[in-house]
């Protein structure tokens, strides 16, 4: 729960589509009725009507329509909106549902077919009972038909059909199975489109229409949840001006619940979902300032309603996932067409994102790293596998009172909830959003910004003990700061890096470091360059160097240990270190003798060197002599 929980559902990101079901068709064994699916599914462009189609057998159980409501008089709603809900309307319950029947008009055994075909729409009728679910019939035939009126026969037939089917004459449609299919198959999908909307249109005048028993006092959930429906009805009806309007009113209801510790986190996952909703359609619409503007708006609303301070880290991650899930559809609109500037582009919701999830590694360090062991009854499972509505806790569903109904239970549950945050990889999901950031800044050009974003996905590697990783990338951003002579930044990168090459016993990159810390660029106190000098001088006799401070006292023994296996084999191996790419502790500068020479005499050059140390002298200088310096 603690790793998936702040996902949002497919269902809620994906673009609404109206859902037809196709029945009748053995897509597998007739070789026909796969050609028609194959129309209907393959190829389909951005000019083809928004549809989604799902092949299902004739006897399909839909899922059944609930008793209809006649009063809210005693009504107490137990939560905003079921987590079963989007995804019914989208894949579940058909705003249509087409027969596909192999009947020519000339067949000699009409009678008994008609009888067949008009059976057939029964039981489709029947599984849907009590819902407003269309049904048409798709006639396929092996002849081309006549134009309207010049078929008296056909005419004569489509009528009883009709008759005998109970459907009118806008629900019977004939499909020539000739070379012309996919045309054929596009005028089709047109008009079921066109059934389609006529169903949406009546389930939101269905949902309005419960709005005149509802009353502020105890429905104010019911408010929400019934904007929000008419929405979602709306955007598959492909109407979203007025899903963006019910969206926003849906919003506005969201943040006037009577909000408290037991039910902060529905709230906030409700705005989340509606926020989404309209960001998404502002971009859709081609108005990326108010899909900013709103989400402002929601980040001001949200950022303080924290919840309980025993699960903390649970609002710094759902604020992470709002500002992950703004620059996802803010970079989607942009892959779509959409401008963007160097000062407003999705790096920084990345950033934004990446900050909320190091603030939440740090709350569940805090809270979360007690000894107890996991509760022994499981609260956070329910009897069905999930959650009946968003954002409610799994052992007190359905409540909506402010105290909740069992201490204990809360208790436990909380605990429950702290342990399971215990095995969340922090740092996988801090350094995945720091990379999309930096990619994001990179393509914006803004080269500091990336920098310094890098440094902080190094920083990340090295608490994750991937000391490879982070020794590369700060090597790589080093250059920049010695370029710009940012010698604080510099510093503490080199502090860092040094940390990650002790603990991995690099020993070049180790000498590197510590002859880098030790020159006129860093800004290190003496008693530490003292120290780092001291374990510089270990190391080239070949002794084992003192841990750096800081480090993860778990990974000491482990690295003392390497330490040891290098320094034994190290012998008297020579290091080539080239120190025209750092800024190191020694000194260089050349002098001619003689302001001028003549041809062909030998010139000498006086080479002056100054080590900028304390203990320089009894071991440095005779190095440097057995190489002729």
């Amino acid at each position: 729960m603690a790793g998936s929980q702040w996902e949002l559902p497919p269902e809620l990101c994906c673009r609404p589509m109206a859902f037809v079901a196709l029945t009748g068709l053995d897509v597998v064994y007739n070789a026909v009725h796969r050609a028609i699916w194959d129309a209907f599914c393959a190829n389909r462009r951005a000019d083809r009507v928004p549809i989604s189609f799902k092949v299902l057998p004739g006897d399909h159980e839909y899922p059944k329509c609930r008793t209809k409501r006649t009063s809210y008089e005693w009504y107490i709603p137990k939560g905003i909106l079921k987590t079963g809900w989007m995804n019914k309307h989208l894949n579940l319950v058909p705003a249509l549902v087409v027969l596909f029947y192999e009947l020519d008009w000339d067949d000699p055994q009409w009678k008994e077919k008609q009888s067949e075909c008009a059976t057939k729409v029964e039981i489709v009728r029947t599984s849907l009972q009590g819902r407003n679910t269309k049904v048409a019939v798709v006639l396929i035939q092996k002849k081309t038909p006549l134009p309207p009126g010049e078929d008296l026969v056909a005419s004569e037939r489509a009528a009883a059909l009709c008759n005998a089917c109970d459907l009118s004459g806008k629900s019977l449609f004939v499909l020539p199975h000739t070379d012309h299919l996919v045309g054929y198959i596009i005028r089709l999908e047109n008009a079921f489109y066109e059934h389609a909307q006529t169903y949406y249109y009546t389930e939101i005048r269905r949902v309005k229409s419960h709005k005149e028993f509802l009353n502020k006092t105890t429905h104010q959930l019911l408010f929400v949840r019934h904007q929000f429906k008419i929405a979602f009805f709306s955007e598959l009806k492909q109407d979203t001006q007025n899903a963006l309007k019910y969206y926003r009113t849906a919003y506005s209801l969201v943040h006037e619940l009577r909000a408290h510790e037991t039910n902060m986190l529905e709230i906030k996952t409700m705005a989340g979902f509606i926020n989404y909703k309209i960001c998404r359609l502002c971009f859709q619409h081609n108005t990326p300032l108010d899909a900013i503007a709103q989400f402002r708006k929601h980040i001001d609303l949200c950022k303080k309603k924290i919840g309980s301070a025993e699960l903390a880290f649970e609002h710094a991650a759902w604020m992470s996932k709002q500002f992950q899930s703004f620059g996802e559809l803010f970079d989607e609109a942009i892959k779509l067409g959409l401008t963007a500037i160097q000062t407003q582009n999705p790096g920084f919701y990345y950033q934004q994102a990446a900050c909320y999830s190091q603030d939440r590694k740090q709350q569940a360090q805090q809270l979360c790293q007690g000894g107890a062991s996991h509760p022994s009854t499981e609260p956070l499972d329910t009897q069905s596998g999930g959650l009946d509505f968003y954002g409610q806790r799994p052992w007190r569903q359905g409540h909506q009172s402010i105290d909740p109904p069992d201490a204990e239970k809360e208790k436990t549950g909380i605990l429950a909830l702290q342990i399971k945050e215990r095995d969340v990889p922090h740092s996988e999901l801090i350094i995945a959003l720091l990379s999309n950031a930096v990619a994001q800044f990179k393509k914006y050009k803004c080269p500091r910004m990336k920098s310094h974003l890098m440094v902080q996905m190094g920083e990340e590697y090295y608490h994750a003990k991937d000391y490879t990783k982070a020794l590369k990338l700060l090597d790589y951003v080093m250059c920049d700061y010695r370029t710009e002579r940012w010698w604080g930044l510099l510093t503490a990168i080199l502090t860092t890096a040094l940390r990650c090459a002790y603990l991995m016993a690099s020993v070049k990159d180790y000498i590197i470091y510590c002859m880098e810390l030790l020159g006129r660029a860093s800004t290190l106190k003496e008693e530490q360059k003292s120290r780092i000098e001291k374990n510089l001088i270990r190391v080239l006799m070949n002794e084992v160097p003192d841990a750096e401070p800081e480090c993860d006292s778990s990974s000491i023994s482990t690295a003392r240990s390497l330490w040891s296996d290098r320094m034994s084999l190290a012998g008297s191996k020579e290091l080539t270190i080239e120190v025209q790419d750092y800024i190191p502790f020694i000194q260089c500068k050349a002098k001619f003798q003689s302001p001028s020479f003549h041809v062909d005499q030998p010139i000498q050059l006086q080479v002056y060197l100054r080590a900028d140390l304390q203990h320089s002298g009894f071991f440095y200088w005779p190095c440097l002599q057995q190489k002729g310096l």
